[in-house]
């Protein structure tokens, strides 16, 4: 048998006795029942809170995620309003002809092998308190290579296919080997006078991407209008293999965004001339 409780009364009303109060009863649980169901009442209060918490976190963060990217792009648009020209890109399908020659291309004299690398003078002067800054590290880099005129491209390209035939090539095997080696003249964007090739010495190139000298240019080089212009996953747009040892001037605002953004120089250029239809290409 069941043990039973009274548990309250209610109002009833009969047709010979009139209005009475009639008890309700219950049946009486048992200690371990009740135990139970009270340690089952605690958890669910306690699963339900844990859910609110972990709810409320997810919506913060999404909602904190969401005005980072806003305030991201916002910022990104603001940046490129107004931009009114962009640099220029020298390529296979945009060569620069035989007789283009920079205006005011001044040589790094103060630097080691300076007085053989000439820049343009706002990408030379840009380049100079890169340097500087490098020093106050404890850094230093020494420019290779710089402006390079469209006859002295061609005769590089002539020594490489040469240098390869010397080597065992065939004249075919050496033409191309050379093409894929050094750029023909009018497609090296050296003849702008705004690309520095640059290293720990003169001699050494190849091994520029371990050096200490490589992640400081990687973190901070566009602070100062420069780019990394050719890397491993910007090939499928510049269609250049690796070289980190190569920087492209192309101004501290340019730079600022393409390293905020992530993206190349042809990626920035289609962006500047979505927003701004009558922005021009540098001279």
């Amino acid at each position: 048998m069941f043990d039973y409780v009274e548990e309250k009364v209610i109002p009833m009303r009969g047709k010979g006795t009139g209005k009475y109060y009639a008890p309700v009863y219950r049946a009486k649980k048992s200690p371990a029942k009740l135990r139970r169901i009270r340690l089952f009442k605690r958890c669910a209060v306690i699963a339900a809170a844990v859910t609110i918490v972990a709810v409320s976190i997810a919506a913060i963060k999404i909602s904190s995620d969401d005005s980072a990217s806003f305030v991201k792009v916002a910022a990104s648009e603001q940046l490129l309003v107004g931009v009114s020209s962009y640099p220029r890109i020298v390529d296979q399908s945009s060569p620069l002809p035989e007789d283009y020659v920079p205006e005011n291309l001044v040589a790094l004299g103060t630097l080691p092998n300076g007085e053989n690398v000439f820049l343009r003078a706002d990408a030379a002067e840009a380049f100079l308190t890169m340097c500087s800054a490098m020093s106050e590290d404890g850094l230093g880099i020494v420019p290779v290579r710089g402006y390079v005129s469209y006859e002295d491209q061609s005769s590089l390209l002539t020594e490489t296919a040469d240098r390869l035939v010397a080597e065992g090539a065939t004249a075919e095997e050496a033409k191309k080997a050379a093409k894929a080696e050094v750029f023909a003249p009018g497609e090296d964007e050296a003849q702008l006078g705004t690309s520095i090739d640059v290293s720990v010495s003169a001699e050494i190139m190849d091994q520029f991407v371990l050096t200490e000298q490589f992640q400081w240019i990687a973190r901070n080089a566009c602070h100062y209008g420069f780019i990394i212009r050719y890397t491993s996953a910007n090939q499928k747009y510049t269609g250049v293999e690796e070289r980190p040892w190569h920087l492209r001037y192309v101004g501290k605002e340019a730079a600022e965004f393409m390293a905020a953004e992530n993206k190349c120089l042809e990626s920035y250029i289609r962006i500047v001339k979505a927003d701004n239809p009558d922005a021009k290409e540098e001279a």
